[in-house]
């Protein structure tokens, strides 16, 4: 099951070990393996574009993975079936 924008995800892996990464910090931390965040944008090419954030919504950070380093934790319930 392909993952989609607004799914919660875990980091399982890092094939790039390094990558750019933007936050609210002026220098925000690489992630982790083991890390949540939420899906904020496919990219394209199975790329997608997550958020790693505070639970009060402060964005530590934002960086683009391959669909193959992260897997599902939580998909919210489609709108008409709350």
């Amino acid at each position: 099951m392909p993952l989609q924008v607004d799914d919660r995800v875990r980091v399982v892996r890092l094939l790039v070990a390094e990558r750019d990464v933007t936050g609210a910090s002026a220098a925000p931390s690489q992630p982790h393996v083991g890390e949540e965040g939420d899906v904020v944008a496919d990219v394209g090419e199975g790329i997608l574009l997550v958020e790693h954030a505070t639970a009060d919504g402060r964005t530590l950070w934002i960086a683009e993975f391959l669909e193959d380093e992260l897997e599902l934790v939580e998909r919210p319930l489609p709108l008409d079936e709350e």
